[in-house]
């Protein structure tokens, strides 16, 4: 059975297969799909790597959308996880969220972080940029999610599995060897994230 894919100008796209939104953009023209961070599936967000098996209306997300602003702010703040954990392998990571005017992480380590520090976690992201990797995405079982954690001795990231009882598969966002959780969506590479500059730091209280 044909899955058709209608895109907003009133075109569509139709697949004898389950499609990824990537290969629906690669059907359309290369250019977009080099400009693909993820899509937008009957008004929802989701990865450019999930697949639809449905009939259903595509929004192909570039980051000239303002959802492609927010995708690619909150892949930032998982490089910056990237970065602190080659640095400094004792960090414990927390949450990386998105707000109005950029993102941060929270991050428990030892010692409160210098300007220095934070000059060094940039370079290492400008580094990590320059690798050019893809970012791959598994939705994991519950029970092996926190196993991962668990290996790796992320406890506040336990924590928020803990808050999150009925959650029985959640996404896992591999940067080489770093992962993180996350619902997503992210981006697909990071050649999307050369542009962004680390401002401050701030000590914080968890859930204080």
């Amino acid at each position: 059975m044909y899955k058709r894919q209608t895109l907003p100008d009133g075109r569509q796209r139709s697949f004898d297969h389950p499609v990824a939104v990537a290969e629906v953009a690669q059907s359309i023209g290369a250019g977009l799909a080099k400009a693909t961070l993820a899509g937008k599936v009957d008004g929802r967000l989701v990865d450019a790597c999930d697949t639809i098996d449905r009939d259903a209306t595509l929004q192909i997300i570039t980051p000239k959308d303002e959802e492609g602003l927010e995708i690619i702010r909150h892949s930032c703040a998982h490089l910056v996880g990237h970065a602190v954990k080659q640095l400094y392998p004792t960090a414990k990571m927390v949450i990386g969220p998105v707000i109005e005017e950029g993102f941060y992480y929270d991050i428990f380590f030892e010692r409160p972080f210098t300007p220095e520090d934070m000059a060094a976690i940039q370079q290492r992201m400008r580094e990590l940029i320059d690798k050019d990797y893809d970012v791959i995405k598994k939705m994991t079982p519950r029970a092996e999610v926190i196993e991962l954690f668990k290996s790796r001795g992320e406890d506040y990231k336990l924590r928020l599995i803990d808050d999150m009882p009925d959650e029985k598969a959640m996404g896992l966002y591999f940067h080489e060897e770093y992962v993180d959780m996350c619902r997503g969506p992210h981006v697909p590479n990071t050649r999307f994230l050369k542009a962004f500059q680390l401002t401050k730091i701030s000590g914080a209280y968890w859930r204080g």
